[in-house]
């Protein structure tokens, strides 16, 4: 028994040599550290620790690291996330967003979505490019924050959606949604009925799936809206599109929208 002890008590110190020596290691090597960040967010550094500050892109440089098809570059800016350039373009008569990474070496295309609200920052829609001829109202004219939302009578997801954007107006009318009818699930007849009635009780009368009265106007809203929704890759529906041009899909809960949406109410 006495050996055991003494050789548990030599292993025990053994350990604790081992680790004063890997912590003093670790403390040289700290030390060693310290100059060169010092050196790295120094004046010929990235300012103030800001790395976007060394890097630059210009949108004749985004180009030329496009893949063939891509006919123009529109604009290049700093992602929200980090060490990432947006770049918007255009390709065959259809809007795009890409990401460069700052080594220029990586382009990311596809969908990002935020996670704290669900919204894509992927892409963002010039809002001042749709028409809200043809859309129809729902909330008050002179409501400040104003949503465009794309939806189609037979879509499941757009039926929950407008109950629930009803709930919005219904609580702060400082919001309102401005609804562009689309023939995706829904025949192209009964879209141009409902735009044509400009009325958001036929839009809820189809999609309640009752008979909607036939109606005759000289409008292209419906195929207008699908060739703007065509050019802005709008697939599905429903897309809500915000005041910043930032998309949120799919149906959520009034307070969710109400909570969104809240940022763009005027500062009082």
């Amino acid at each position: 028994m006495g050996d055991a002890i003494m050789s548990s008590h030599r292993d025990f110190s053994f350990h604790q040599r081992s680790f004063r020596m890997w912590r003093n290691a670790l403390v040289v090597l700290c030390l060693c550290l310290l100059p060169i960040t010092a050196w790295s967010f120094g004046a010929e550094g990235c300012g103030a620790g800001e790395c976007r500050d060394c890097h630059s892109l210009t949108k004749e440089e985004a180009f030329k690291l496009l893949p063939p098809g891509a006919s123009q570059v529109d604009s290049v800016e700093f992602s929200e996330v980090g060490g990432l350039w947006e770049v918007k373009g255009q390709a065959t008569g259809r809007m795009f967003t890409v990401f460069v990474d700052f080594s220029k070496q990586y382009l990311i295309s596809g969908r990002v979505l935020r996670i704290s609200d669900g919204a894509e920052i992927s892409r963002k829609i010039d809002t001042s490019a749709i028409k809200k001829e043809g859309a129809l109202l729902l909330g008050r004219e002179d409501a400040p924050v104003k949503v465009f939302v794309f939806t189609d009578a037979k879509c499941g997801h757009c039926r929950k959606l407008h109950q629930e954007m009803k709930k919005v107006v219904e609580k702060q009318p400082k919001i309102a949604f401005y609804i562009k009818v689309m023939a995706m699930l829904s025949s192209t007849e009964l879209a141009n009925d409902i735009v044509c009635s400009g009325s958001v009780d036929v839009l809820e009368q189809a999609m309640a799936d009752q008979d909607v009265a036939k109606q005759t106007c000289e409008s292209n809203a419906v195929k207008e809206t699908l060739a703007f929704a065509k050019k802005w890759q709008i697939r599905s529906t429903p897309t809500m599109v915000l005041p910043d041009g930032s998309v949120l899909m799919g149906a959520r809960p009034a307070d969710d929208l109400i909570e969104k949406l809240s940022e763009f109410l005027p500062k009082s």
